[in-house]
């Protein structure tokens, strides 16, 4: 497939002031503009609207979203651990690898307040709690993640399913799924094999379904019924911080044991109560 670059470069390819801005953006700040969409990439370069439409047709795909979306791959794939793990320490400079770990940590966090909401935090809980079960899918990294979650949500007395391993495996933990289920996935960076099967099977029996992402969870098909996407670094190309999903996870926990409290805090005392027999002698 074409690149994006490519594209650009091709002679027949000729750009007004307008959409050499936009490209530059597109390039120079590619992190900073990939996932936002036309009209919210217009009104940050002061653009017409239609001026990232024009673009996209002009350089061949359908509109601007099929232009982000293959820009997005492009930087994903680009993107392996290697270089984003390079890319930090030469970062770090003279100032030290923990100060500039701290810098990113807090940074990554105050990204995090800006683009997730309480209110989101809030549904995200309801949908859980109100759930008869809770399947938890994720792949790679994301599974010590999920680990933690389903620990915790055992403990407030919900209903959970792991959903590891790969196609078959998956396959079979899912014949049961129906209304009144929740689906939460857990992915970053790119769509993990097994995502689209899964979510497209939940919409079909009528579950419910929840993505915990980074910024590319907003471009993985089909769309959740409730994304929560922060970016886990200061960019895609440096080291991508688990602190962010975990304090996604922290605070979807604090919330329901303030939302729900007399379920969840039941639920943990009941737990002790079952701890206790268990270190009878």
């Amino acid at each position: 497939m074409t690149s994006f670059i490519d594209r650009i470069a091709e002679d027949s390819v000729k750009l007004t002031e307008t959409e050499r801005k936009i490209v530059d953006a597109l390039v120079e700040r590619r992190h900073e503009t990939v996932f936002l969409s036309g009209p919210q990439l217009a009104e940050r370069l002061s653009v017409h609207e239609a001026a990232a439409t024009r673009l996209a047709q002009k350089l061949g795909y359908k509109g601007y979203p099929q232009l982000r979306a293959a820009l997005q791959k492009e930087m994903v794939e680009g993107q392996d651990a290697a270089h984003r793990m390079r890319r930090s320490i030469e970062l770090a400079g003279e100032k030290g690898y923990l100060q500039d770990l701290i810098a990113s940590e807090i940074a990554a966090l105050e990204n995090l307040a800006r683009t997730i909401s309480q209110e989101e935090i809030d549904k995200t809980v309801d949908m859980i709690f109100e759930a008869k079960r809770v399947f938890l899918f994720g792949q790679g990294h994301a599974q010590s993640v999920l680990s933690f979650l389903q620990r915790r949500l055992d403990r407030f007395g919900m209903t959970t399913i792991g959903l590891s391993g790969r196609g078959r495996d998956i396959a079979e933990r899912i014949v049961s799924l129906g209304a009144g289920d929740v689906v939460l996935g857990m992915a970053f960076r790119k769509q993990p094999e097994g995502y689209g099967p899964l979510m497209t099977h939940a919409r079909a029996a009528g579950a419910r379904t929840i993505l915990i992402s980074d910024l590319s969870g907003l471009s993985m098909e089909p769309r959740a019924d409730l994304i929560l996407a922060a970016p886990r670094g200061r960019s895609g190309s440096e080291f991508q911080t688990p602190t962010v999903p975990f304090a996604v996870v922290n605070a979807v926990l604090i919330t329901m044991a303030g939302r729900h409290d007399k379920q969840a805090i039941g639920a943990l005392e009941k737990l002790s109560e079952v701890f206790r027999h268990f270190e009878e002698k």
